[in-house]
């Protein structure tokens, strides 16, 4: 392989040497997508970023081991390997020439290499002020498409709902993935989906069928099966093993469909196979799985001079940067085109990093020649056209993992036996510790910022976040066992802390100030001061309408289908976003791929919040201790009017109490951690007039 990269050092990488950066970018799903070669809940595409002079480039590429035979660790293995010192790229030819001299590389890496071409395409247009369609010469280009529906080997009733979804939208192309081991099941798909079209009113669709390499080396048998499934079907896609030319040739001749290639054809190579061979052929093409979109377009240049129809795809999990991508490729197959496949934006996936999220429209249209319309949780959004006549487009970001500390974790052993796990920043004894609890969907972890931050500012301090039972780390998810039990926690932690500190502080956000109230409220002067941090001592309108349709909801669920959850399963959803906590782009990326935090909880549980938080409201009226509070203005969960009236009182006159409002969403050890971690520090230093915190760097 022949790369013209600079040497190690970035000090010996001229101006012009392009910087690459790889990472494992997995989306989580909304729903569990099922088909015969895989079974997934989150995508797997390699990142990357191309960056030269300030100016920043993007790609996407997306790894099957069933599809090309690459993976994501092998792929960001090697683009580590061999871009990790830049790589000298000036204009297109040279990309272009680079493809072709490195052609056999490519073949065992394509999606890697699509993400890294993809990047520099953008990067390139990006540095000459206009988009990629332009860069490429491509001309009279549209930028459009209308999506086939795809509807996987699921259950019946969820099978049923997504046909509805689909057929209500408009949608006229579908794609049925097979299950192959079951006849009937496969023949009552097409029949409920042709049954859903006449209650719709839809009069025409059509029906390919996919079965990802169902019956590799046993070519009868596909075509007996088939044969079988009957209904209106018009192409079958990957019956057999991939690129086992006469079995897909002998299938199309005995069923007398169109056999699609996916798998089958990666290479111009792979196309020389099909050549000479009876039957009819389809090409799927997607970007990725041929390594990159410049080789697409020459595959597709080829394909359209033979008369072969052509499909645009795309591999389930990929971004929007990805679909936008390809979008260029349906556009170069022009009349060729037979249908379109692309991303499902939040149709699908929790979150992306890139902006705009891109999903169908009515009737299955993505068409970006007009104004983009979306919606998000700041209201709607509208992308005009224009947006892309630079690069591709598409407002992006590197995957972050946030950096937590290294926190020492232990466990604290109840009486009861049961373990609650801690992180412990700084050292296990000495004069000031502070003991923070989490809000109810989060657990210690997200505690970190504000920890790190804290003692880059005093690193005498210890900052210890607890996870409560049920949460976090520790065992049985979703139950918080008994109001006695979730209190006394937190109460033989602060025992055990006092053993070996001179002073406790204790801590709670959001939902932690409860119950650090309540504790509090006990312990009385084995503490030496009380903070809350965004106190949630009441929710906001919104929320609380949230939190009581969601229980009604899961409650009327149980009574109609006649569930006996057990008093310990976790049936009951939180019903928060991501969003209700920051509009960091970052922080939002982190709790959406936290595999900690609590998302479902007992039914026992929910009575058990409530009891504690009317226990908080009794708790903090009697509270005797000096008393830190932090509200964020912009909350998106607790109704701080209605706090400010129930505690205000507290903090009016004297110094003893301190009441300090930021400009920030609920997190605030998200967005804010300077400004509190230095507030809690000067409240801690001021609760101690005669001995300052010695530690504290100016």
């Amino acid at each position: 392989m022949s790369l013209d990269a600079t040497d190690n050092g970035e000090e010996l990488m001229s101006a012009q040497a392009i910087h690459i950066r790889a990472k494992a970018l997995r989306v989580k799903f909304k729903t569990t997508i099922r088909h015969a070669a895989a079974t997934r809940d989150e995508g797997e595409s390699i990142w990357i970023q191309a960056k030269r002079n300030g100016i920043a480039g993007y790609g996407e590429g997306c790894p099957r081991t069933y599809v090309a035979g690459d993976d994501l660790e092998s792929s960001v293995k090697w683009v580590e390997d061999n871009f990790a010192s830049g790589i000298n790229l000036e204009t297109l030819d040279e990309l272009e020439k680079w493809i072709t001299d490195n052609d056999a590389t490519i073949d065992k890496y394509p999606s890697a290499w699509c993400a890294i071409e993809m990047a520099l395409l953008d990067l390139f247009a990006r540095e000459k002020g206009y988009n990629v369609e332009r860069l490429l010469g491509l001309d009279g280009y549209q930028l459009r498409g209308r999506y086939t529906a795809v509807l996987g080997d699921d259950k019946k009733w969820k099978y049923t709902t997504l046909a509805d979804k689909y057929l209500i939208r408009g949608f006229s192309d579908f794609k049925i993935k097979l299950n192959g081991n079951n006849l009937e099941r496969d023949k009552e798909k097409i029949s409920i989906l042709e049954d859903l079209c006449t209650q719709h009113g839809v009069g025409s669709i059509r029906i390919r069928l996919d079965a990802n390499n169902l019956w590799k080396d046993r070519c009868d048998e596909a075509i007996t099966y088939i044969k079988s499934v009957g209904g209106r079907v018009f192409a079958v896609e990957e019956p057999v093993g991939s690129k086992n030319a006469s079995d897909i040739s002998k299938i199309s001749v005995e069923t007398g469909l169109p056999v699609i290639l996916d798998e089958s054809l990666c290479t111009l190579e792979d196309l020389s196979l099909y050549k000479n061979l009876p039957g009819k052929f389809i090409a799927n093409i997607k970007i990725s799985r041929v390594g990159g979109l410049i080789r697409a377009i020459r595959l597709i240049e080829e394909l359209k001079g033979m008369g072969w129809p052509i499909i645009i795809g795309c591999h389930v999990g990929e971004t929007s940067l990805l679909t936008r991508a390809a979008l260029i490729a349906t556009s170069a197959a022009g009349e060729s085109l037979v249908a379109h496949e692309g991303a499902f934006g939040d149709y699908l996936l929790e979150r992306e990093p890139t902006d705009p999220m891109l999903r169908f429209g009515r009737n299955g249209l993505l068409n970006l020649s007009f104004p983009y319309y979306f919606k998000t949780v700041q209201g709607l959004q509208v992308i005009p056209a224009e947006n892309w006549n630079i690069g591709f487009g598409m407002r992006c970001r590197m995957p972050v993992v946030p950096d937590d500390g290294a926190p020492e974790i232990e466990f604290l052993e109840m009486p009861d036996k049961y373990k609650i796990h801690y992180r412990r920043w700084g050292s296990a004894e000495g004069e000031d510790v502070i003991l923070i609890l989490h809000g109810g969907m989060s657990h210690s972890g997200w505690q970190a910022p504000l920890a790190i931050q804290m003692r880059s500012i005093a690193p005498d301090i210890t900052v210890i976040a607890a996870d409560r039972r049920g949460c976090g780390l520790n065992e049985k998810r979703g139950d918080l066992g008994s109001v006695q039990l979730v209190i006394d926690d937190v109460i033989k932690h602060v025992e055990f802390l006092n053993k070996s500190f001179d002073r406790v502080h204790l801590a709670g956000w959001c939902q932690g100030s409860q119950y650090a109230s309540v504790a509090a409220s006990t312990l009385r002067d084995k503490l030496s001061s009380l903070i809350l941090l965004t106190p949630g001592f009441f929710w906001n309108e919104r929320f609380r309408s949230v939190l009581s349709i969601a229980e009604k909801t899961v409650m009327d669920m149980i009574s109609e289908f006649k569930l006996k959850p057990e008093r310990d399963y976790a049936c009951i959803p939180i019903p928060m976003e991501a969003t209700d906590f920051t509009l960091d782009d970052g922080w939002l990326d982190f709790i959406d791929s936290d595999e900690l935090k609590t998302t479902m909880i007992t039914l026992k549980t929910v009575s058990i919040m409530d009891e504690v938080q009317e226990l908080s409201w009794f708790a903090i009226l009697q509270n005797a201790l000096p008393i830190l509070a932090i509200m964020a203005e912009n909350d998106r969960i607790v109704d701080n009017k209605k706090v400010l009236q129930f505690i205000g009182h507290l903090f009016s006159g004297g110094k003893r109490n301190r009441l300090i409002s930021l400009d920030s969403g609920h997190a605030i050890q998200f967005e804010k951690p300077n400004q509190v971690a230095a507030a809690i520090l000067d409240f801690i230093q001021q609760r101690r007039p005669e001995k300052s915190i010695s530690s504290i760097k100016n």
